[in-house]
């Protein structure tokens, strides 16, 4: 298991940044938060709602594998072994700017990510 830091904002106890524990001074690295907001339309949202829960391959996924429970929030980093999905291409034809995000989807819902940080970025319900 590594050591991180989790700097977590007080009111909603969400998670902004984690950041590797060095056993060193980190003040020169700067926190890593969330960059830039990223904001989707109803419309990209309805788009990934009407491709991604109509695919049988996520629904055997939530029946199968490991019986460990994660809560997942927005801000927080995927561990290297959640698997991340490219969205259909129907989603990317119709919603271009989703372009650069993967998702997973867990318990009934869609979690946007951004790959390169492996952030959760937007929940679908």
């Amino acid at each position: 298991m590594k050591d991180e830091v989790v700097i977590v904002e007080p009111s909603s106890y969400k998670i902004v940044a984690v950041l590797p524990y060095s056993g060193r001074s980190t003040a020169a690295a700067p926190a890593r938060t969330e960059q830039r907001k990223t904001t989707f339309s109803d419309r990209d949202r309805e788009v990934i709602r009407k491709h991604v829960k109509a695919r049988p391959v996520e629904r055997e996924r939530q029946t199968t594998g490991s019986t460990v429970r994660t809560e997942i929030r927005r801000g927080e980093r995927l561990p290297d072994g959640v698997e991340i999905d490219a969205f259909p291409d129907e989603v990317y034809r119709e919603a271009p700017s989703l372009r650069e995000y993967r998702y997973i989807h867990r318990d009934s819902r869609t979690y946007i990510v951004e790959p390169q940080e492996r952030r959760i970025i937007e929940e679908i319900d």
